[in-house]
């Protein structure tokens, strides 16, 4: 049940996290004048602070503390942008519709995020002997 409850909590955390990114980059650009790509990193910086927060609080509860388990989600987000955009260019290449791209990311992106959150980004530290 505890493994249904993270699945639910790390989705949520997800959905809020995309609403704030596209919120805040819509929001820079139309009220702020922004150049698109600078309101974008804007937004992911600010989706990465509610998904971090959220994920390191909620989801998976953590020992490891917030400046070590922030560089580790970090590394991980960098993995789901390099996963996501791997995808895009295998899509891109093979010719295959755009729909193909958005299916594979969902079905493995998420995933893949989930389990290096949990088992390394988020995992207790070891104590030593």
């Amino acid at each position: 049940m505890a493994l249904l409850r993270q699945i639910a909590s790390f989705g949520a955390v997800g959905l809020c996290a995309t609403l704030v990114h596209v919120t805040l980059a819509w929001a820079l650009i139309e009220q702020a004048a922004f150049n698109g790509f600078a309101a974008n990193a804007c937004g992911a910086a600010a989706a990465f602070s509610v998904s971090y927060l959220g994920n390191a609080r909620i989801t998976f509860p953590s020992a490891r503390g917030l400046p070590g388990g922030a560089v580790r989600y970090l590394a991980v987000t960098i993995v789901s942008l390099v996963l996501s955009s791997a995808i895009l260019a295998f899509v891109e290449s093979n010719g295959l519709p755009t729909y193909a791209y958005a299916l594979i990311v969902v079905l493995t992106v998420p995933p893949t995020t989930f389990l290096l959150a949990k088992f390394w980004a988020f995992q207790r530290p070891r104590r030593e002997a």
